[in-house]
């Protein structure tokens, strides 16, 4: 039972010992089973922000002061200044180590600090003594130096910056050298922390905060990892990497009816359907030659060293979706099935395109899948009167009849008439669902 059905439950249950339907000591059964429940205290998360907020302007003022007349200063005087900062952060965060441990503002905000005064030490040092280096190194170096404040003051921020700090630097690197599949092992060693904090409360603001932000990082930097000598790959890589979170979010994480509490739902519906529009186009599919090869070479070259890592996440991921596919359809839940078939349509895809540089047939495979999914998800949310459900099946079908409208040679008469037909849609689904469910509300 989720956290929404039980603060009901237990809004009720004065109620219902009043009524005589429920004996006092049954009420205290049911309190018993389901346990306390946490509640939400504004006070302490506008503490944790303001916390987070003042340690950043702190960081930044620092900074400014520091550049105040720097060029003007001692090289001796610049180094003492430049691991200044470092110095008070690093006593601040050992006395909030011994004497605020317990307070999560404390810790967030000392965390954030030091974290910051640590990439700032670095480029300062590197500036006075003309340290030769570049931007993804000063990345990597930064992150990897911040990363043990996320396991030694239990703090989200860390692990905020971390991400986007490997996430940036994979980015300089794709540019650079092509791909950087060493993104995936940065990822793991923060899991630890994430299961840690899932396993004490899934639906608590910290691991699902840290979701949102690593189902972010993962979905901009998948794509980084693999190689440019791997064509079509990425196809794959990413529809199973979206079913996979989708697919992880119906298996642990469906107890929840809140939007922000199921970020891995919310992103791998969305990557899936956006995915799945872009694949009904033939131009994806144009670059896959496995049949000869065209101007990608042989076998060899393919399937080099480097191209391999690209290929291991690639079917991990693919094979990962599956399996959480086959444990999905034993709780017949329809909506698994919708999304985690997209892999399996992606490699049938794949396949068919390897031998025909037109795509036209896997093109055609995901308009159909698309077109299939918009509808399902129009009409079982317009019976189940899930609203959210329904708009996001009729963008999908919207979204397919506009891209396959833009395709043809249709006038813009028709277009706009199109348009006036799919907003009149959207109104009367949603006038239609809200109606039913103010019938429902009277007739209870």
């Amino acid at each position: 039972m989720n956290t929404k059905t039980i603060r009901w439950l237990y809004h009720e249950l004065p109620q219902w010992v009043a009524d005589g339907i429920l004996t006092p000591d049954a009420a205290e059964r049911l309190r018993a089973q389901y346990g306390p429940l946490n509640p939400v205290r504004p006070a302490r998360l506008a503490m944790i922000v303001l916390g987070i907020f003042g340690a950043v302007l702190i960081g930044a003022g620092i900074i400014l002061v520091l550049a105040h007349n720097w060029e003007d200063l001692s090289r001796p005087v610049r180094t003492g200044l430049s691991f200044l900062p470092l110095v008070l952060a690093q006593g601040l965060a050992a006395w909030v180590r011994l004497k605020r441990s317990q307070s999560q503002a404390w810790c967030e905000g000392a965390s954030a600090l030091l974290f910051l005064m640590i990439g700032a030490s670095i480029s300062l040092v590197a500036q006075t003594y003309n340290i030769s280096g570049d931007l993804p190194q000063f990345l990597l170096t930064w992150a990897l130096l911040g990363l043990p404040l996320l396991y030694l003051f239990d703090a989200l921020v860390p692990a905020l910056f971390y991400l986007w700090g490997i996430t940036v630097w994979a980015g300089y690197l794709r540019f650079e050298h092509g791909e950087n599949a060493g993104y995936w092992a940065l990822v793991l060693v923060m899991l630890p922390q994430l299961v840690r904090w899932v396993h004490a409360g899934r639906y608590h603001i910290r691991p699902t905060l840290l979701l949102w932000a690593l189902c972010t990082s993962i979905s901009i930097a998948a794509g980084m990892t693999l190689s440019p000598d791997l064509p079509g790959l990425w196809i794959l890589l990413y529809t199973g990497l979206f079913a996979l979170m989708f697919l992880a979010g119906e298996c642990w994480f469906r107890d929840s009816d809140g939007f922000w509490s199921r970020p891995l739902r919310h992103v791998g519906a969305a990557g899936i359907l956006i995915l799945s529009l872009m694949l009904t186009y033939e131009s994806p599919w144009h670059a896959i030659e496995l049949h000869g090869y065209g101007r990608y070479g042989s076998y060899e070259s393919i399937l080099s060293c480097q191209s391999l890592p690209g290929i291991t996440i690639s079917s991990f991921m693919l094979l990962a979706a599956v399996t959480l596919l086959v444990m999905s359809l034993r709780r017949k839940t329809p909506l698994a099935l919708l999304f985690g078939v997209a892999p399996i349509l992606a490699v049938i895809g794949h396949g068919l395109a390897s031998y025909s540089t037109e795509g036209l047939t896997a093109a055609a495979l995901f308009n159909l899948y698309l077109l299939v999914a918009g509808l399902w998800m129009l009409i079982s949310g317009l019976r189940g009167g899930k609203q959210g459900q329904m708009n996001v099946g009729l963008l999908a079908v919207a979204g397919l009849m506009i891209a396959r409208f833009f395709d043809s040679d249709l006038s813009f008469l028709v277009r706009g008439l199109v348009f006036i037909a799919l907003g009149v849609a959207f109104l009367l689904a949603n006038l239609l669902l809200l109606r039913r469910k103010g019938i429902r509300h009277e007739q209870t």
